[in-house]
């Protein structure tokens, strides 16, 4: 493990060198000695860049992937008119991203995602281009799932998202967002299983295609990284055969988070998330318990159902230089009814990881968490703060 820390410090440190984030001024003009010039192992300038392009490998782990190696290519820029009037709204950074990664599991997953904010914020768009070839576990649904039902499966997947929302007031959005996913190609490692026999929903796989609605308030002070602000999406998908789903239901989310600061990069964050599933919902669209944002400690597909709702609180603290740390708490568990919430199956999770600042003026951290939860716990290494 920690050899494999140190080989990803090594390519991060290898991708600033090599592609770091060159300022797009240098113009058609600039040659190979102009944009290494500009180049350093870490950034750490507090100066806003309009435009620019890097690449990134990727190295991380999770419970359901182990190892995982890839990159990543961003291209960010900035909308907004070269004068301003006084009083316009600021706009910030617009990105596209293109990922690709190969995990331990054998997981191969390539997709590419946009958020754009046009002149003055009057317009958000956002959206997702994906393909998966996924090998996964499936334990059964409900909170009383066992380790031992655990059945192998593979599957391919794609998926296009697209999202535009229309600016409100200072902070709010609302708009409208269409999902299109296909899943196919279901293979099993034992045939006499309940998802090869077909008797779990979508486990023959199937298309899923949803009209829905979404609001969104964000007044953080960094998207990547708050110290201060609030935020808040509720949002709603229709799933019908009229719109060629395979599968009828409606999905229902909402997300809270709010940060406070006491002292010099002392933060108090929470996060509250709920999810909620009605009609005939396939099992890869329940929802889950656990990933490396939420109830750490859990694989994200070891608990699955109708509904999940959980809490967790982060405090966030400096160490020296670049080196942070945080501790965490969480609560929440999935259910199809509230009579199945109790404390003698509610999932916990607690535990405490370091920080190491890679980018100080856009507060972009590399994570390395430890979880403990309900018999079971897991280490998570990854970039960007949990919530």
């Amino acid at each position: 493990m920690a050899f494999k820390l140190k080989l990803f410090v090594l390519f991060f440190i290898l991708s600033n060198t090599l592609f770091g984030q060159a300022d797009s001024s240098l113009g058609k003009e600039a040659n190979s000695s102009a944009v290494f010039s500009k180049l350093k192992f870490w950034e750490d300038d507090s100066v806003s860049k309009k435009e620019g392009f890097f690449i990134l490998p990727l190295l991380y782990y999770t419970p359901d992937t182990r190892f995982a190696l890839g990159a990543a290519g961003v291209y960010y820029f900035n909308t907004a008119k070269e004068e301003q009037e006084v009083n316009a709204h600021p706009t910030r950074l617009s990105y596209i991203k293109l990922l690709g990664d190969y995990t331990q599991n054998r997981q191969l997953d390539v997709w590419s995602d946009w958020t754009i904010f046009t002149n003055e914020e009057k317009w958000l768009l956002k959206g997702e281009l994906r393909y998966r070839n996924f090998p996964d576990s499936y334990y059964g649904i409900g909170n009383k799932s066992k380790e031992e039902d655990r059945e192998k499966y593979a599957y391919d997947y794609y998926s296009l998202k697209l999202l535009a929302m229309k600016r409100i007031s200072k902070f709010s959005f609302v708009g409208l967002d269409y999902i299109f996913e296909n899943e196919y190609n279901f293979t099993f490692e034992n045939e006499n299983t309940s998802l090869a026999r077909g008797e779990v929903e979508g486990s023959n796989g199937g298309i899923g295609s949803a009209i829905g609605s979404v609001f969104l308030f964000d007044s953080r002070d960094n998207v990547i990284n708050a110290t201060k602000g609030k935020y808040f999406q509720f949002s709603s998908y229709f799933f019908r055969p009229e719109l060629g789903s395979t599968f009828n239901f409606v999905n229902i989310n909402a997300v809270f988070n709010t940060y406070r600061q006491f002292s010099n990069q002392h933060i108090l964050a929470v996060n509250i998330v709920s999810q909620f599933n009605f009609g005939e919902v396939p099992f890869l669209d329940l929802a889950k318990a656990g990933n490396d944002d939420i109830l750490r400690g859990y694989a994200r597909n070891r608990y699955r159902d109708n509904h999940f709702v959980a809490a967790q609180a982060e405090y966030r603290f400096p160490i020296y230089k670049r080196l942070g740390a945080v501790t965490f708490l969480g609560l929440g568990d999935v259910f199809s009814n509230t009579s199945q919430l109790s404390m003698d199956y509610l999932k916990y999770s607690y535990g405490g990881g370091l920080r190491f600042s890679i980018n100080q003026s856009e507060r972009l951290n590399i994570r390395l968490d430890y979880g403990i939860g309900r018999e079971e716990s897991s280490f998570y290494f990854t970039v960007t703060e949990a919530f």
